[in-house]
């Protein structure tokens, strides 16, 4: 048998030079086309470029005109406007209606985003002035009387107060001799820091001392509770009472028999401006004594807060003391030193914001009680009339009439300080809640 024969595998002439040629001819097409390669690759970056530097320009062009401004970029203090109102016109869609804080004067610059017609996300800023436009208030009369040698302040005399400034210029204009008697023709006038001014004429008369009469006396008509029940009770209302130290020990299993549905109670009061907190002598044992014959309860505090800090404190603390309580009626807050608002150190705007941190914090603190309570605005129709705003909270009215002149809103009408009835020696509030 012969034996194979072993063969080496080379390439053939042939197959090499094909490949040799094969390899030339792809240089030599390279060789005589990378120019026109070259142009080719040169031409598409190009392209690129010019493209992106259109789209840049036409970016530009477009966000030119994409925004434009009111003429008047001012605003009132106070007032909620968000960026919308200042755009007279968007070629394109706001990602978001940014608020504008308008609670301080002066200059606010806001930013905020867009959508272009190009649908691209582009971001711009506006500034806006805040200025106060409005004209202090004065509340008085035309006629005041005073004593020969009076040394107290006449800028007094009158309530006034500014939207804005907490402390606005006040003064008596004219001339007069507080040592002389006679009558004296002033002008009162007020000017915030802004330069607004109210001014009110009035007449000061300066008359010689007379002796004193001795204490006054509470000449408004007594009302029984039953009579109260009979005249402005009825389908949808409930009779209630609310009571404070000034009250002493109450009977509450005869308040209740004496057909008393609710009791607003005084947690305690505040000692002053900038004062302690005091509890109310009899709450608990008020609190005990009218959840346990039945009476649904709700409560109040006295205040003197002058700032939100203090107003967030007091309610803090008036949630703390009502822990352990069935409380079914909202928290009120009772702030009425008006006759000495001039000196507080607050504007209308202020005593609101003070208002509304004690109110938002018994809320919060309300909310997690095991039987959830809100917060109540105590206020007579006078200021509910000239200074409260509309918190967001039922209102509790103090018109001691016989019908309710008041024309907001009120959760519960406060109409008698002489109030009669069984088991409460002497005056108490009396009250009737509007259930629906």
């Amino acid at each position: 048998m012969e034996e194979p024969k072993l063969e080496m595998e080379m390439s053939s002439p042939v197959e090499s030079s094909q490949l040799e040629g094969k390899d030339s001819g792809m240089k030599g097409w390279l060789k005589r086309y990378w120019g026109f390669a070259l142009a080719i690759v040169l031409l598409a970056i190009a392209g690129v470029v010019a493209w992106r530097v259109w789209d840049a320009a036409e970016d530009e062009r477009v966000d030119a005109v994409a925004v434009t401004l009111k003429d008047d970029l001012t605003v009132p203090f106070g007032k909620e406007v968000r960026v919308s109102d200042f755009l007279e016109d968007l070629q394109g869609s706001l990602v978001d209606d940014v608020e504008i804080d308008t609670e301080r004067l002066g200059e606010v610059e806001v930013e905020f985003e867009y959508i272009n017609v190009r649908n691209k996300r582009r971001k711009r800023s506006l500034v806006v002035e805040v200025i106060d436009a409005v004209a202090p208030k004065i509340y008085g009369s035309s006629l005041y009387t005073v004593n020969r040698g009076y040394n107290g302040d006449l800028t007094n005399l009158m309530m006034s107060g500014d939207d804005v400034d907490d402390t606005p210029r006040r003064e008596v204009a004219g001339k007069y001799d507080l040592d002389k008697v006679g009558d004296y023709v002033l002008e009162y006038v007020i000017t915030d820091a802004s330069g607004n001014a109210a001014k009110q004429p009035f007449t000061l008369r300066v008359v010689e001392p007379q002796p004193s009469s001795g204490g006054a006396s509470n000449s408004l008509p007594k009302l029984e509770f039953a009579e109260a029940k009979r005249l402005y009770g009825g389908e949808g209302k409930k009779m209630g009472i609310d009571v404070s130290q000034w009250q002493g020990g109450i009977d509450w299993r005869k308040v209740k028999d004496a057909g008393v549905e609710f009791a607003m109670i005084r947690v305690g009061y505040q000692k002053g401006y900038g004062g302690g907190y005091v509890e109310d002598p009899y709450f608990a044992e008020n609190m005990r004594g009218a959840t346990e014959v039945g009476l649904l309860v709700g409560a109040y505090f006295y205040s003197y807060a002058d700032s939100e800090e203090e107003a967030r404190a007091q309610a803090e603390w008036v949630a703390t003391k009502l822990n352990g309580f069935e409380v079914g009626l909202p928290v009120a807050f009772d702030w009425e030193d008006w006759g000495n608002f001039n000196i507080a150190g607050m504007s209308f705007w202020k005593i609101n914001r003070v208002a509304k941190a004690f109110l938002d914090t018994i809320a919060e603190r309300g909310a997690k009680a095991i039987i959830p309570y809100s917060g109540m605005l105590y206020g007579s129709k006078v200021y509910l009339e000239r200074i409260w705003e509309d918190l967001g909270y039922p209102v509790w009215l103090a018109q001691y009439y016989d019908r309710v002149t008041y024309t907001g809103e009120y959760m519960m009408w406060q109409l008698s300080c002489t109030g009669r009835v069984d088991g409460i020696a002497g005056d108490v509030d009396l009250d009737v809640w509007y259930v629906d």
